[in-house]
């Protein structure tokens, strides 16, 4: 069985005021080498548990890690393909900022091996880049992306972001236009959230951050759907369209419930129950950079906690995270996995009013439903039973 590794690189030139990842605003101030050298102890203390295991995947995210030098990167990629098995087809993603990436650093990142880049653009718009406090601009964004297109990238994201203050249908309509211009074979459309201990949480919470109502976001997302998929793109997750084969692969670990390895400040980890007599096992990393470069200076694993699933967590993990994607969730899979039986007449009437579509024994979210995903979601969990 294969697994994927992740990499998280905590520091930013600026700390955006919506995120609440385990991101650090520094400006300059980045301790590359020595968090470089930390990455690389602690995947030698992985050593013997994945030695020679098969690796679909290397997934660079932050924070900016577009920050570091190819050199850096190069390292951590080179110790990771030495200590585990890589498929041909191995995928190797890296964010970018695009105020962080010029022509040289990408062909460097090319040369190194990262093979698909992921460019956090959020929008074309510099009203909305201001009000998301991006240190990028449009032009910043499109220089980037036609850098990435003359390095010779055949592989790469586009982030967009939608449902910020005072934002219409027309102007989340010509981001989409576009970010099409650049053939990108994979874009991400989220939908602003307002997290908690951030900065816009607060602002909302003082009801200082007005947003477009649920209908408007409901319409920006509908519409997000056939327009992507009028033009070639399969919306194969809730915030995720990629033209044919060109899914993100370690993405789909998560949505799967694979095995992943998180490696740096905060990173998590999983091992499914295939591979334990357990129900899995999920542990992450401390969020602090500096304590988690300490642990692992010392020789310690740099662990903020390591539990053992349950039967009920690990079944609603893969409900959680299955429905998800387009393909739905195997009702036989689920139920011969976790003993399950699922009571469809709780769910006739969504099925029959089209919120969600039961084919063979695949049950999924229609398009109808994507706007009331989350209600959807806890409903079919609600709709188990445990034999």
């Amino acid at each position: 069985m294969t697994f994927g590794v992740y990499v998280h690189i905590p520091y930013c030139v600026k700390k955006c005021p919506y995120c609440d990842f385990n991101s650090y605003g520094v400006g300059k101030r980045i301790p590359e080498r020595e968090y470089t050298g930390a990455i690389l102890k602690e995947l030698d203390l992985y050593r013997d548990s994945i030695e020679g295991s098969s690796l679909s995947s290397i997934f660079f995210g932050g924070g900016t890690p577009s920050l570091f030098s190819p050199e850096s990167i190069g390292k951590i990629i080179g110790e990771i393909l030495k200590v585990t098995c890589p498929l041909d087809s191995i995928e190797i993603s890296l964010e970018v900022n695009p105020k962080t990436a010029d022509l040289e650093k990408l062909r460097g990142l090319c040369d190194t091996g990262v093979n698909r880049i992921s460019v956090g653009v959020q929008s074309f718009s510099e009203r909305k880049l201001k009000l998301l406090g991006r240190i990028n601009t449009s032009d910043d964004s499109r220089k980037t992306l036609d850098d990435i297109i003359k390095v010779g990238f055949k592989n790469f994201n586009l982030d967009l972001m939608f449902g910020v203050s005072f934002e219409t249908l027309d102007e989340w309509r010509a981001d989409l236009e576009e970010a099409l211009r650049f053939n990108t074979t994979h874009i991400s459309a989220y939908c602003l959230t307002i997290e908690d201990d951030t900065e816009f949480g607060a602002l909302y919470s003082n009801g200082k951050l007005p947003l477009p109502d649920e209908d408007t976001l409901a319409e920006m997302l509908s519409f997000t759907s056939y327009f992507l998929e009028d033009t070639g793109y399969r919306q194969y997750e809730i915030s995720n369209f990629a033209k044919p084969g060109f899914e993100c692969r370690h993405n789909l670990i998560y949505w799967k419930g694979g095995d992943y390895l998180g490696l740096g400040a905060g990173a998590h980890s999983h091992i499914s129950s295939i591979r334990l007599s357990t129900w899995g096992i999920r542990w992450a990393n401390l969020k602090n950079p500096d304590a988690y470069m300490k642990a692992v200076l010392d020789g310690k694993k740099p662990l903020a906690f390591k539990e053992y699933l349950e039967k009920d967590e690990a079944f609603e993990d893969r409900i959680l995270m299955g429905l998800r994607l387009q393909e739905g969730v195997s009702l036989t899979n689920i139920n011969e996995s976790f003993g399950t039986k699922l009571c469809l007449d709780k769910l006739d009437s969504l099925i029959d009013s089209g919120f969600l579509e039961l084919s063979g024994d695949l049950i999924r979210l229609s398009k109808k439903g994507i706007p009331v995903s989350n209600e959807l979601i806890m409903r079919v969990l609600d709709s188990f039973v445990f034999d």
